[in-house]
């Protein structure tokens, strides 16, 4: 399987309980982690807003005042207790998403500074410097969920770019009754065959930015995720094996307790040979890291 040019060939992941490095380690798994989980409540952005408060007399409205020539075919396409169901579905849609949504956070080098560089990512992700940071290489962990998935469902997943960039954003507006207009334009030209090929409307972008959003003051974090979607898991966390070329370095951080540093480096070096181990020291004279080949 080939990944896209886009995604970054590694990505790094903060522990900052070591033994959930060790799991990685040891295991050979990653752990997918159940939205509900996450720090950020807005995370995926699971919310149905729009900008005439989901009335439908709002959108008729809007309809008369900007598309009054057809206003006849959308009254016909779009009655009131069809769009009273379209909202009822659309929200229980969501909130389905976000009950089966699971996400394996990783980081990847921003404005140059690679995350192995990152004083807050050590900071506030590995516990004060006190945990470990795993690099991995994506293709080989795209592979190793798609088969996965085909493993658990008989059937790959419906989406083969298992890579998400996060987009950070100051706003995200709420879906407009233009939007609405143009997707169910298309609609009726498609069911009275005026076309043949579906167009990707507004409507469609918004929905698929949806669960890569995230507010801008988390941009630093320059965030890949892993997505899987799954309504048999009961618990918060999704264990999936991945094999020995799946990680490319591991680094010790600065204030990693001395026998955990070890323990790692042992358990790395029998499961992962091909794997490079740092550990993290204080750069002479500067605020900053440098590591040393173990």
């Amino acid at each position: 399987m080939a990944v896209d040019m886009d995604i970054p060939q590694q990505v790094t992941r903060f522990y900052g309980t070591v033994d959930y490095a060790m799991d990685v380690v040891a295991n050979r798994q990653i752990a997918f982690v159940h939205v509900s989980m996450l720090n950020d409540p807005f995370d995926p952005y699971c919310f149905f807003e729009t900008d005439f408060g989901e009335s439908y007399p709002n959108l008729i409205a809007f309809m008369k005042k900007n598309h009054p020539g057809d206003l006849p075919w959308f009254r016909a396409n779009v009655p009131p207790i069809s769009w009273g169901q379209t909202v009822r579905d659309l929200k229980a849609y969501m909130q389905r998403v976000r009950e089966t949504a699971f996400i394996f956070s990783t980081s990847t080098t921003y404005y140059a500074l690679h995350p192995k560089d990152n004083l807050y990512m050590w900071g506030h992700y590995a516990n004060g410097h006190r945990g470990v940071a795993i690099e991995f290489n994506t293709q080989a962990l795209a592979t190793a969920v798609i088969k996965h998935h085909e493993a658990e469902n008989g059937k790959p997943p419906e989406a083969t770019d298992v890579w998400a960039e996060i987009e950070y954003t100051k706003t995200f507006g709420p879906i407009t009754a233009e939007y609405v207009y143009e997707f169910m334009k298309q609609e009726k030209d498609i069911s009275n065959r005026k076309r043949t090929i579906r167009s990707t409307t507004q409507l469609d972008m918004y929905y698929a930015r949806l669960p890569r959003i995230k507010s801008d003051v988390w941009q630093s974090e320059n965030e890949w995720r892993l997505m899987w979607q799954s309504e048999k898991t009961t618990g918060k966390i999704y264990k999936c094996p991945i094999p020995e070329d799946a990680i490319t370095t591991i680094f010790l951080g600065l204030n990693l307790a001395p026998d955990k540093a070890e323990e790692i480096l042992a358990v790395a070096k029998l499961n992962f040979p091909r794997t490079s181990i740092f550990r993290a020291h204080k750069r002479h004279g500067a605020l900053a890291l440098e590591f040393e080949l173990r």
